[in-house]
């Protein structure tokens, strides 16, 4: 197989329906290679054997070959290609928010600083992310993979700007989250002091 890395998918997907071994190694290869498409390589090449088969249904062979071929790729990939980032604050209502920031002695813009991954957790003092994800009733890892996304505009926010918003924006530091949200100097040392 030649290098294809800056071919389109379809090409992609035509290289490897043309491949002379369809079995395992050549699909983790493709995985391997292009990390993006292996939702839709792996969907491919079950097409591919259902057709070579007979046309028969998908047999537990064929399903325990695909997942085997999934699972190995992932334990071997650096990137999670397939992985979804979970939002924690996707199914938390408004009035769950209102008692989290009560609860946290913080004031609103604190939790939309968090819920819009403006903030860098990795200036977060461990005690306030424990505090966060018991509140938000998460997990501390669903919590560090989401914040490491790029930040997002916060809802409404493109209803009430002038301009075109973006969020083409730098992360702050936890501190500088408490500074521009007014939050006194005596409760923002408590916060910070709770650093490990």
């Amino acid at each position: 197989m030649t290098d294809r890395r800056n071919d389109s998918a379809e090409e992609i997907f035509l290289a490897f329906a043309v491949e002379q071994e369809q079995g395992n190694s050549t699909l983790e290869r493709y995985l391997q290679l292009y990390p993006h498409l292996a939702d839709e390589l792996i969907d491919l090449s079950l097409d591919l054997r259902l057709h070579r088969a007979t046309g028969e249904a998908t047999t537990p062979a064929d399903e325990a070959w695909v997942e085997a071929s999934l699972a190995a790729f992932r334990a071997t990939s650096p990137v999670q290609a397939s992985a979804a980032v979970v939002d924690p604050f996707a199914n938390v209502s408004p009035q769950e928010l209102v008692n989290l920031r009560r609860a946290l002695d913080v004031p609103s813009g604190v939790i939309q600083g968090f819920s819009s991954r403006l903030v860098d957790i990795a200036s977060v003092p461990a005690s306030f992310v424990d505090a966060l994800v018991r509140g938000l009733r998460s997990t501390v890892d669903d919590l560090r993979c989401f914040m490491a996304e790029p930040p997002r505009l916060a809802p409404g926010v493109s209803y009430k700007a002038d301009d075109a918003p973006s969020a083409e924006q730098e992360k702050i530091t936890f501190e500088d989250l408490l500074k521009q949200c007014k939050v006194p100097d005596e409760r923002r040392q408590q916060l910070l002091a709770l650093r490990d």
